[in-house]
């Protein structure tokens, strides 16, 4: 059962739904915008699913992840179909004009990002990792513009020239960011037995640049939140996400993805958790 809840990435589709809800909180728009939270978690069905799918037709090493899915292929795919369908609906029922562009503009930066890692695959694991920059960057943009430029971006844009919710979407950015790079380093450890010697040099960089960039984030968050004019739930949980973040980043020792998805992932629940019920107190 925890495989399928997160192999078929509805742990992530959770996640995404209630961040989302705790955007529309934070920023008082009205109750009829609470469609966009299920689109969030719609969204990211279809296109982890679809990720899923176009790496088991590609040449990309097997995984955990992979093989599960090549043994329950029609799960995956009804996953796929159904995520997208939801999302369609939505889509047609209740987007503006605005946020279709928003939308179409996310949907091009993931085809980029699934062309481009399709490349590097057939290429084999070196070319995919000069990807590893390119696809955290990516991937905390699309995860930004889906629970957070979206449900803000409702009528026009006015709403997001306000100095605080640029600086709540850049602080999600960031946190994105930094996760997906808990993730390379999981990539990067679980390559380790398979690497020659003379290739230690080059995996000690890696390190130490995946290193150096969590820490800019994180500098960027601290930063970020001594400014943000937002309920004081939000900056608490965003610290301990940043502490819980840091102790992952300095133990480096979970390298299965069943683990690193529940606990990693998982992280980004905490701020809705504590953020949505202060809300109403």
């Amino acid at each position: 059962m925890v495989k399928y809840i997160l192999y078929l990435h509805l742990w992530l589709a959770l996640i995404a739904l209630l961040l989302t809800m705790e955007c529309v909180l934070f920023f008082s728009i009205p109750l009829e915008y609470y469609p966009f939270a299920w689109f969030s978690a719609a969204a990211t069905l279809f296109t982890y699913n679809a990720h899923t799918l176009f790496a088991l037709h590609s040449k990309k090493k097997i995984t955990e992840l992979i093989s599960w899915s090549g043994k329950n292929y029609n799960t995956v795919l009804t996953t796929c179909i159904t995520g997208f369908i939801l999302s369609l609906y939505i889509c047609i029922r209740y987007f503006s004009l605005s946020q279709w562009s928003v939308l179409f503009a996310a949907s091009v930066i993931w085809l980029f990002y699934e062309n481009a890692i399709a490349r590097a695959n057939k290429k084999g694991g070196g070319a995919l990792r000069n990807y590893s920059f390119l696809k955290s960057i990516i991937l905390a943009l699309v995860w930004t513009v889906i629970t957070g430029i979206l449900p803000l971006t409702t009528a026009k844009f006015d709403l997001l020239l306000q100095p605080d919710t640029i600086l709540f979407i850049s602080v999600r950015f960031c946190l994105f960011a930094f996760i997906t790079q808990l993730f390379e380093y999981r990539d990067l450890y679980s390559e380790k037995d398979n690497l020659k010697a003379s290739n230690l040099f080059g995996k000690t960089i890696g390190y130490t640049n995946l290193t150096l960039l969590c820490n800019l984030f994180a500098a960027a968050i601290c930063v970020q939140l001594i400014f943000i004019d937002l309920h004081i739930s939000f900056k608490v949980a965003t610290i301990l996400q940043l502490l819980f973040l840091m102790f992952f980043i300095r133990i480096k020792n979970i390298t299965t993805i069943t683990a690193s998805m529940v606990l990693w992932d998982g992280i980004l629940i905490l701020s809705p958790l504590l953020s949505i019920p202060t809300r109403y107190l």
